[in-house]
């Protein structure tokens, strides 16, 4: 029994035709007529069983093991809902709020009275003249009334 290892390989081809040559005397055993109908119908019965079983699968409490995130999640939330809290200021920090809103009202009244003044000043003698000689033209005592006014 000398095989050729010049190229690493050993006789394969007889042994595959020897092979093929056993497969080929064995005969295919037939099953029973019954249980080849029973091994066609578990395929139709397991289809059924799976519609049917559907609906239920809602209503079935899950396994236990599929608890165990949810009640993970619960600690988390509860550190998450601590940690985002919102900061309190403190004493100083109000203090500084109020002096910051004060010196921005103050700068508001300052502006305000500023542009008041400049309003008056370029429509101010125009609105007196406008207003008041239509005025006294119609009725004359307002005119009497001005100058008790001014005097």
């Amino acid at each position: 029994m000398t095989q050729d290892r010049t190229d690493g390989r050993t006789d394969d081809n007889g042994r595959d035709a020897e092979l093929d040559a056993l497969l080929g005397q064995l005969r295919i055993e037939q099953a029973p007529e019954r249980l080849t109908r029973r091994l066609y119908r578990i395929p139709q019965e397991e289809g059924r069983k799976a519609r049917r079983g559907a609906w239920r699968d809602w209503f079935r409490a899950p396994p236990r093991w599929m608890l165990a995130p949810a009640f993970a999640a619960v600690p988390l939330l509860v550190v998450t809902l601590l940690l985002m809290q919102p900061k309190q200021p403190s004493r100083a920090e109000v203090e500084q709020a109020r002096h910051d809103v004060a010196v921005a009202f103050a700068y508001l009244d300052r502006v305000g009275l500023r542009a008041g003044r400049e309003i008056e000043s370029v429509l101010g003698e125009e609105l007196r003249h406008s207003v008041k000689q239509p005025l006294s033209e119609h009725m004359p005592f307002i005119d009497s009334i001005h100058k008790e006014e001014t005097s």
